[in-house]
């Protein structure tokens, strides 16, 4: 079992953001007992945009079965905090079994305190209890107290003057240990909330990434405003968005015809959701630079592939209205060079479908490859905090990877996730190549044209790619 004190629980607002729908307070409530047993269709939560205030969905990590296909609300959790047996809900704000919640509800009305004549460890462990056996009882009641069990919960009226002295001897006792219900939390609980947070986080970026900047319009702000200016969701309210018509002196032998610019706005995307990450607000505007620069396009790929393989259902790369992304120009089909740089814009795409990445792996994988420690000219102050970021989103991936293919398959799939970062890496730095040979080959052009300055398509854009 986690406490705040072992593992940061990942953060409930985004860099001081707060989104409609969304309440920061986190409380364990009552939930309903029930069992549950059967998961919607992960498309539930594939679409789901709020935050849950509610205890998420908790199975075993080590089960043979895909069982974690979601994270609705009102779920039964695994295991009771006090015997590490199955629980059967949320009881006095914490999960545990009948047995347990019966006996700490006895306790508290009676009034009645035990002593144990083993040293105070027999609840100590990490198996199951045997609950055929007679448990000590003052241990299981220390154990209910340290878990966060609440008396005040108990709806049974405390008759006893010894049950009324019990209980506020439990109520300072937890005051004094800072025991709070809501900071004892399971793997499952961090999992689903660091779910929930960057399936937010990509339900923001989508519109922007969508719709791509209209045809003409060029956003003339560089990297380092864009990082210092506060979050933009819809193209629209883009500041300084200005319209580029070609000079008139501008007559190309072979016209181009104006599409939207869905390059922009993929890369717009995936630098206004880095804002949105907790290491945003802690380094300074030049390692964000630093880091971007490098993660843009690792981010801006991983983007694409996802929505041409889930959204288009496509196994090539296609923009958001339907068109072919790299599409080549019939004169340009006879250089070798294009060709290879078109092929190798399938990298992402390719490895995501031979995998079959599901949309909470591309979430947590795309979180991991943005949180690089190891980006040139960071300082170690900024390393440890982008690297302690990415061990959350490390061992997220990992429980999930646990929970969806059990104890035996669960490590493998995790290195097979991970062992795609070097082809998203390589792809990235090949199309960065592409970039410098392609403007060194138009040079002459814009020369002539007197635009020496000219940029194809921003310059943020070229800032990025020329890192």
């Amino acid at each position: 079992m986690t406490t705040f004190e072992d593992f940061e629980l990942p953060s409930t607002s985004f860099n001081g953001f707060n989104f409609d729908g969304f309440d920061p307070s986190f409380k364990m409530n009552d939930y309903p007992t029930q069992q549950i047993q059967y998961l919607p269709d992960q498309d539930r939560f594939n679409h789901s945009n709020e935050m849950s205030t509610s205890p998420p969905d908790i199975s075993s990590p080590f089960s043979d079965e895909k069982v974690y296909k979601s994270l609705p609300r009102n779920k039964c959790p695994s295991k009771c905090l006090v015997c590490r047996n199955p629980a059967i809900g949320y009881h006095y704000d914490v999960p545990s079994c009948n047995g347990c919640k019966t006996f700490f509800r006895r306790t508290i009305i009676s009034g009645r305190k035990f002593e144990c004549t083993k040293h105070r460890v027999c609840m100590e462990g990490t198996e199951p209890i045997d609950m055929s056996k007679r448990l000590c009882r003052a241990c299981r009641f220390a154990k209910c107290v340290e878990v966060g069990m609440n008396p005040m919960a108990i709806q049974a009226e405390v008759k006893t003057e010894e049950g009324k002295v019990l209980r506020n001897e439990v109520l300072n006792q937890r005051e004094s240990m800072g025991v709070v219900s809501s900071l004892m939390v399971s793997e499952e609980d961090l999992l689903s909330r660091m779910i929930e947070k960057l399936t937010l986080v990509e339900s923001k970026i989508e519109p922007l990434h969508r719709s791509g900047v209209p045809p003409g319009f060029r956003d003339i702000r560089k990297l380092e405003e864009i990082l210092d200016s506060k979050p933009v969701f819809v193209v629209s309210d883009i500041p300084n968005l200005k319209f580029c018509a070609p000079p008139p002196e501008f007559k190309p032998k072979h016209p181009r015809k104006m599409c939207t610019n869905y390059v922009h706005s993929s890369f717009l995307a995936s630098i206004e959701s880095s804002k949105m990450f907790d290491f945003s607000s802690q380094i300074n505007l030049e390692s964000r630079m630093l880091l971007m620069k490098h993660a843009t396009v690792v981010c801006s790929n991983m983007m694409n592939a996802f929505f041409s393989m889930n959204e288009m259902k496509s196994d090539v790369l296609i923009h958001p209205d339907g068109t072919l992304s790299g599409q080549m120009h019939k004169r340009d089909r006879e250089n070798n060079t294009m060709n290879n740089h078109v092929k190798s814009l399938q990298k992402t795409l390719i490895s995501f479908l031979s995998n079959k990445i599901d949309r909470v792996e591309y979430l947590l994988f795309k979180a991991i490859m943005l949180c690089n420690p190891a980006v040139p000219g960071l300082s170690e102050l900024d390393q440890q905090i982008i690297e302690k970021e990415r061990n959350q989103f490390m061992k997220s991936l990992l429980n999930y990877c646990l929970l969806q293919h059990g104890k035996l398959h669960g490590p493998a799939r995790f290195a097979a996730i991970l062992a795609l970062a070097p082809t998203i890496e390589n792809q990235s730095k090949n199309q960065k190549d592409f970039h410098v040979y392609l403007k060194a080959k138009h040079y002459q052009k814009h020369k002539e044209m007197g635009h020496t300055g000219r940029k194809c398509v921003s310059s943020m854009f070229d800032q990025v790619m020329e890192s």
